[in-house]
Order: structure tokens, then sequence, then C-alpha cells
């Protein structure tokens, strides 16, 4: 049995249903916070875990500006230990295992590249990328070495709605189309969250509700896109930039030089030296065996754009900071 022997009906519903979990999945509403905080509490019991504090903010990168300021100060026991994917197959793989063990191979088969989304895996996997680049050297410059796991942890804790767009979508098409309704209350669990939550990072202490983006913008082929504004952007101001799907590098750089001023606010950050525009910034860590680094801060006085540069230690002077910086450019 193969999806050629559905029934015209059951064909159309196929779109139906695709079309159902991305609107869901993608929303650009503001979340109800009962209802977010309702649907985390959810899976927390579903799972067996106690129910944790639950923090709700206007973006993925907030949500990893939480975290770090608990990372920072050694303060992750208030966190706990990452509820990662092994936790969540006790939902997801539980109904997918006993859903389509009674579907015919070949027809699982046909049906799995029918409900694929590549917008919304495309939305997932670009945003993560950005995330990475962005934090890398932050938890570098702290952590030395361990940076690599202190981010793959956190990762491995956020669940992303618009990566069980595929899936639920499936498992709705055939729960209502192929006459599976006792499966249908194990979905809920799933709907609620996808419907009311953004990105979530789980901890065994607090779970961390991430809004839905504000605008998703795309092109004719259905990729993340847009020529002079974010293609995805949050409330508080945090975007993404992309040309047909792919991130848009000099934009790119803009937003890490608006993260980076952002995050210099919040470290400690201590002025080595001024000149017209430029600011030369040594961050000073409190770990001994971790080197300082220097940043080059210049605001433009026409526009007040602000642009910051990596500069090396050796440069006591914001002039010299800028000449080498300058060259660099060249």
């Amino acid at each position: 049995m193969s999806a050629d022997y559905l029934t015209p009906e059951q064909r159309a519903f196929i779109s139906r249903y695709r079309e159902k979990w991305q609107h869901i999945g993608l929303s650009t509403e503001r979340i109800n916070q009962q209802h977010a905080t309702d649907a985390v509490r959810a899976i927390y019991t579903a799972l067996e875990l106690t129910e944790p504090e639950i923090i709700i903010v206007d973006s993925p990168n907030a949500a990893f500006e939480y975290i770090w300021n608990l990372l920072k100060v050694g303060s992750h026991r208030i966190l706990g230990d990452a509820i990662d994917s092994y936790y969540w197959s006790r939902i997801y793989s539980n109904l997918q295992s006993n859903l389509l063990v009674r579907l015919p191979g070949d027809l699982q088969t046909n049906l799995h590249s029918l409900f694929d989304n590549h917008l919304a895996k495309e939305y997932a996997n670009l945003l993560q990328r950005q995330l990475e680049t962005q934090w890398k050297d932050v938890f570098e410059q702290h952590f030395g070495k361990r940076d690599r796991n202190f981010i793959k942890n956190i990762f491995s804790s956020c669940q992303k709605p618009e990566s069980l767009i595929a899936g639920c979508s499936y498992f709705d098409f055939c729960i209502h189309s192929l006459n599976y309704h006792q499966f249908q209350n194990k979905l809920l669990i799933l709907e609620d969250f996808v419907k009311n939550c953004g990105w979530t990072f789980f901890f065994q202490n607090i779970a961390i509700i991430s809004n839905h983006s504000t605008t998703i913008s795309i092109d004719s082929n259905n990729h993340l896109h847009d020529e002079d504004t974010p293609a995805i952007a949050f409330a508080d101001g945090y975007n993404l930039y992309a040309h047909h799907g792919k991130l848009k590098l000099e934009r790119t750089r803009k937003l890490d030089d608006i993260g980076w001023v952002h995050l210099l606010e919040k470290m400690n950050t201590v002025e080595i030296d001024s000149w017209e525009e430029y600011k030369l910034l040594r961050i000073v860590r409190e770990r001994i065996n971790v080197q300082p680094m220097q940043f080059l801060k210049v605001t433009n006085p026409s526009t007040g754009e602000v642009r910051v540069s990596w500069v090396p230690l050796r440069f006591a002077s914001a002039i010299e900071a800028a000449r080498w910086t300058n060259q660099r450019r060249i």
C-alpha cells in the first residue's frame, strides 16, 4: 500500500495538515504566557519530572543571555541538568512507534517525504547556526576549550516548535484521515507545545520559553529571504538576515556588533583609552587562567552606528588599535 492508493479526499488532506502545522509552528503572534506555562508544565508532568520555575523571554538569544548570566558566575546548579532528547523520546517517539507501527512500511515511506517541511528546517538550522556563531567567542573567552560542551549542552536542552512541524502534521493526518483516533490525546501535548511556545530550553529546575518571532519573510520559493530588512525578527531587536535561504554575511557582522555591544555592557569591561569616536575596551576575566580580551568600539558620529572589532592585547592606545583595524579592512 503506497500513497498512490489513498483516496482523492485523503490525498487532499495532506496539504491541509501541512499548512495547518506550518501555521501553528511558524506563528508570529505573541504567545499567551499562561497557555505557554501550562504547555510546558504538561510536558514535565508527562516526563514525571518536578515542575520547574518558568521564565519567558522575547527571543532565543535572550534565553542564551539568561543561561549565560548563570553559567558565568558558576550558578549552573540553579538550572539543573538539561532535559535532552532522551527524555523527549518518551513523548514523541512513543507516539511515533505506537502509531506508525500500524501502517504498512511502503505507505510510511511514501507519506514521510510528503510531510517534510524545508522552511521549518531552514528556520531552525539558520537560527541555531547564527546563535552558535555569536556565542562561541563569548563562551570560549570565559570557559576556554570547554565552551563547546556548554553550548552543546544548551542546545541539547532546546526544543524547537518548527522542528516538530513535519512529524506532528504526519501524525495528525494519520490520526484523522486514516482513522487512528485512539492516539489523538497523545498528540495534544505536542500540539499545545508547538502552538503556545517558541524555542524552549528545558532544564531540571528552570524552563526558559522564548516568544515567537514577530516577522518571518520568505521568497517565492519558500526560503527565508528579505533584501534589506530581517527575514526573522524578534520583539527585543534580535534579528536574522537571509538571502534566499542563506545567512547574509554582511548583515550578520552588524548583528554581531549589536550583540557584542550588548554583552560588553553586561561584562566586566574597562575602558583603556579613547580617541575621537574610538574606544579601546578590555574585558577582564576573574579566572586567572583565562586571558583578557580587547575590543575596539567605534561609533559613527553621523549615523550612530556602532561597530565592534577584536584587537590584540599589545595595543594600549585607541589610535593604534584603530589604525591596525582599518588597515586590516583595506
